[in-house]
């Protein structure tokens, strides 16, 4: 009769670097260093604290990459790499090359850092969950001094950090509502709406997976609340993007074809008012997102003009220097979407929107038959679709971008996670193999 003995299961690539109760630790210095808003330079490079992270962990995460350690090399890979690689070929271009160096470094360092933090560090379910549960617990530690600083105008957090070391300056901006904007640890209120707003369909779905809509909603208010004290009109549409898809989630359940039906539903709305509207989707929404008519009225010229400069300077783009504009009109572009393109060039603009959607294809078409991976599959690329519409109001810098960048690269292990189980999979699963297997040969036994 053969021997009952188990072999002890092998490693797959997506095994877990971290436990059920801890995330690893690549990844956590840089949420952690993400909240810090220190400043200090060496020589001419100004330096952050997560940059710093970045500049440490970045070679390692390399090598990880091209060593296959972290799964196959993805479309989203080559084109994050090609992005980089052509805005610093248009940077030599408009810049000449000493000017070049230190911006395009930057641009690599953020882009490809935070993206293969995620990429090498958050590979199962489990250091997916740690991730979503650290960012939950920053919106809750923020919570009350954005409502000192919504209510009073005291940033707390910022006079605290800079008894240290130079922080951000102040951001003064009009109170909205009666409230001033909470600016928190961030740069600008934007990037703490932001970045708090991203962590709200994690929080529902990843936290409260299995927890009663009670718990789920709960936590989830803590983190609206939180951003909602941004007072910015780009994460707050954003947020109410992602509960209209947790409640589309919720309506079509059981229903297989739910998110091909939305699709295509929204690409015929789009198709239709192309064709028959007075303005451009575009224009619409800038309009919706905008907090005032006056704001809605920039940014709908910002659009206008920056896609105009854009086919002005379709190859290299205009650089940092004056992009095509008015000289009344302010030269920020608060367009995620097109400000590359308008700076490096429409390849650049092409490949950022390739990495971009081919990260939410490769992880949306993943074959994946366990429900809680699902749940987690959907929370991901719903916080996406979230940035997505943000983008339209917003420009992700500092903060925000590596934030981005992460959290594009922390859905990675999802394309494969039916074909490698997470650690904590195997364990659930090594231990009914051991419970059957023990009990045939107790009957071939007896």
């Amino acid at each position: 009769m053969r021997s009952g003995r188990l072999q002890r299961p092998s490693a797959s690539p997506v095994a877990a670097q971290a436990s059920p109760t801890s995330l690893p630790f690549p990844a956590l210095a840089l949420l952690v260093a993400l909240q810090i808003p220190w400043i200090f330079s060496i020589g001419d490079l100004r330096l952050t604290p997560y940059r710093l992270v970045l500049l440490i962990l970045l070679p390692t995460c390399l090598l990880r990459w091209m060593s296959g350690k972290v799964g196959k090399v993805r479309l989203t890979d080559v084109a994050l790499f090609l992005f980089c690689g052509w805005c610093a070929v248009a940077m030599v271009a408009i810049h000449g090359l000493s000017d070049a160096i230190e911006p395009a470094g930057i641009l690599f360092l953020e882009t490809m850092g935070g993206f293969l933090v995620a990429r090498c560090y958050i590979r199962d379910e489990a250091s997916f969950r740690m991730m979503a549960k650290v960012l939950f617990l920053i919106s809750v530690i923020l919570l009350p001094f954005a409502l000192h600083e919504a209510l009073t105008g005291g940033k707390v957090l910022l006079n605290t950090f800079r008894l240290i070391m130079p922080t951000y300056i102040d951001v003064g901006m009009p109170e909205r509502w009666g409230l001033d904007r909470a600016q928190g640890n961030y740069i600008h209120p934007i990037h703490f709406g932001v970045n708090i707003g991203s962590t709200l369909t994690l929080t529902f779905l990843v936290l409260g997976y299995g927890k009663s809509p009670y718990v789920r909603m709960f936590k989830s208010s803590l983190v609206f609340l939180t951003s909602f004290l941004s007072l910015s009109s780009g994460p707050l549409t954003s947020m109410v993007g992602q509960i209209a898809l947790l409640s589309w989630d919720r309506m079509s359940r059981g229903f297989p074809m739910k998110w091909s039906v939305l699709a295509i539903g929204g690409l015929a709305v789009f198709i239709m008012i192309e064709m028959f509207a007075n303005r451009s989707l575009a224009v619409i929404l800038i309009g919706y997102f905008a907090f005032d008519e006056y704001s809605a009225y920039i940014r709908t010229l910002t659009w206008q003009y920056g896609t105009q400069s854009i086919m002005n300077h379709p190859l290299w783009g205009v650089g940092f220097g004056p992009w095509d504009k008015p000289e009344w009109l302010t030269s920020s572009i608060d367009m995620h979407w097109i400000i590359d393109a308008v700076r490096h060039g429409i390849p650049a603009g092409f490949l950022v929107f390739l990495a971009f959607f081919s990260a939410l294809l490769a992880v949306g078409r993943a074959p994946i038959s366990d429900e809680k991976l699902s749940t987690y599959r959907t929370a991901y690329m719903i916080t996406m679709v979230g940035f997505f519409m943000t983008g339209w109001a917003v420009y992700f810098w500092e903060s925000s971008y590596i934030l981005f960048t992460f959290l594009l690269g922390s859905g990675f292990w999802l394309i494969e996670a039916d074909a490698a189980p997470s650690s904590i999979s195997q364990i659930r699963r090594s231990g009914a193999a051991t419970k059957n297997l023990r009990q045939r040969n107790s009957r071939e036994n007896g």
